[in-house]
């Protein structure tokens, strides 16, 4: 097995020091703040310097928190875990993995079927798309949407192949199967999580944890009636990490095929996974330059990021071509990509840096769809933002924090919102009815200390890594950092964070066994001379 060199501990030092700072401001803000989804009221409506909320629009709303409140729930969950944790250690991988998986399979589809989600807007387009493509029907490329995002046909595919398969069994009546797809794709993302956490760390704990951590998280699960590609992204991105890992442990090549495969299906569906192949190459280059002295490692690593990159960023433009020749239909020019970075560094109705369709599609008719011309324009925009930025550092500090929280903080991930804002197939029935209505403010509270918990042990797991050895180690910490300043810059919205959220949960029991052992044994010890100094008193 290849030895940990200088260059490895010295990138993985970088790393936890750049997760460290971030994930403690999140961490701390958790602390004092939250902020949440609401449709702004009467007398609500704000106005200042960095954030312009009319009344009545659904936006982000910034809360104050009860410090010494949250600071108590932290302390219960830990000591929860601490109790629980020797009690874990006789459960297998396997009965954790059948749990789990029955678990969210379970509560996901009664979810589902009780909120009735419908998709609208975007979520609309691509599964209205996959559904009509199923029947052989390709009037949707005429569709000036898919000439703006391309990239969503990748997506599109995968569900005109999951629909070309229910068919088969059924009548298409609504798109409610595929909700039930994403509960099958959660289930699996969370599998993958826990064969990863055994495999890196070798600690029974950790994986054991991971479980329980899972097992009592309730976002993901309800975001299951949110049809966008999310979730099988993600799981073809986990699955990838851990064909990735496997490589490194065992150097069988077969690995670095299925790993390199995956993630380019995780681009493929969903392009925002492209932070997950840099993550996966950074730790790929490092063990290539630290393995030059092993010209057969090195030679597997290189191939290995040549593939990874040839096949994620040929894919999406071989899906184009193949609808294009399906349909007859040549799409026209799309929206520039720098236009995103236009709109996130921009003001916006709901929060700093969140959507705003004029420095997007406002500004790519403006310039009569010429995407050369919108990206000049772009530029020029960014520069503009930037110079402001430069000139008042107060005004830059306060955008970028609240755009940092609005996103990060809002600790329901849009996971209700999207199930009460969106149209519906029928009348909700509980727990969905409840939960978005009478037991909304009780389901984001719990929400909100549990996250609070997780940010919480994702810290501590960056200490933790200080001192571990392996660069793979710390892959769901570069990835959520990596997801974070892309939004930083790009266009911010809570249900993004979604997908990292769950690498979070799945990262903090390193970070929660981690302090267990450094607590436990001290004590341990305490309570030991305390029962020794009380016997000799007695006798």
């Amino acid at each position: 097995m290849h030895k940990t060199t200088k260059s490895e501990n010295f990138v993985r030092i970088i790393i936890c020091l750049f997760a460290f700072f971030l994930i403690g401001i999140l961490t701390f803000a958790s602390l004092f703040s939250t902020t949440g989804m609401e449709i702004i009221g009467d007398g609500k409506a704000i106005s200042n310097q960095v954030i312009q909320i009319p009344y009545g629009n659904e936006s982000v709303w910034y809360y104050h928190d009860n410090i010494l409140a949250n600071l108590l729930w932290l302390g219960a969950g830990t000591a929860i875990c601490f109790a629980v944790i020797p009690r874990l250690k006789k459960m297998s991988l396997k009965l954790e993995i059948l749990i789990l998986s029955v678990w969210v399979i379970l509560s996901g589809s009664i979810w589902v079927i009780s909120s009735q989600v419908a998709p609208t807007f975007d979520s609309w387009q691509v599964a209205d798309a996959a559904v009509q493509a199923a029947n052989d029907n390709l009037g949707f490329m005429e569709d000036a949407y898919f000439s703006y995002y391309p990239f969503q046909l990748g997506y599109v595919l995968l569900n005109e192949m999951l629909t070309r398969i229910y068919q088969l069994f059924a009548e298409v009546k609504n798109l409610l199967f595929l909700e039930i797809m994403n509960v099958l794709f959660l289930a699996g993302i969370y599998d993958g999580i826990l064969v990863l956490n055994k495999k890196l760390f070798q600690n029974e704990r950790i994986h054991q944890l991971t479980f329980l951590l899972f097992l009592f998280s309730i976002q993901p699960v309800i975001s299951c009636s949110f049809i966008y590609g999310i979730y099988p992204g993600l799981l073809c991105a986990v699955w990838a990490i851990v064909f990735e890992a496997e490589y490194l442990r065992t150097e069988k090549i077969r690995f670095v095929l299925l790993s390199s495969i995956l993630i380019a299906l995780a681009y493929l569906i969903k392009p925002n996974y492209l932070i997950c192949l840099i993550a996966m190459m950074i730790v790929a280059a490092v063990k290539l330059i630290s393995s030059l002295k092993q010209p057969k490692i090195a030679a597997v690593c290189g191939a290995y990021i040549l593939m990874s990159c040839c096949l994620s960023f040929s894919l999406p433009g071989t899906v184009v071509q193949f609808y294009e020749s399906r349909s007859g239909i040549c799409l026209k020019n799309s929206l520039p990509m720098i236009s995103y970075i236009s709109m996130g560094l921009s003001e916006s109705d709901s929060a700093p840096g969140w959507y705003n369709e004029n420095h997007t599609l406002g500004n790519f008719h403006n310039h009569d769809c010429n995407t050369e011309a919108a990206a000049e324009a772009s530029r020029e925009h960014i520069k503009d933002r930037l110079k402001t930025f430069s000139e008042n550092t107060h005004y830059r500090d306060e955008f970028f924090y609240k755009k940092f929280v609005s996103q990060w903080n809002e600790t329901s991930y849009q996971s209700i919102w999207n199930n009460k804002v969106r149209e519906q197939y029928q009348e909700k029935k509980n727990p969905a009815k409840w939960i978005c209505t009478d037991g909304e403010k009780s389901a984001k509270g719990y929400m909100d200390i549990y996250a609070q918990f997780i940010f919480t042990g994702v810290l501590l797991g960056c200490v933790a890594c200080f001192r571990k050895k392996k660069l793979m180690q710390i892959i769901f910490p570069l990835i959520v950092i990596g997801g974070m300043m892309y939004h930083l810059l790009s266009e911010s919205k809570s249900q993004y964070a979604i997908p990292y959220y769950i690498l979070m949960t799945g990262f903090a029991a390193v970070g929660i066994c981690w302090l267990y052992d450094k607590v436990m044994p001290y004590l341990k010890t305490k309570l030991e001379k305390r029962t020794e100094e009380k016997w000799k008193r007695t006798i």
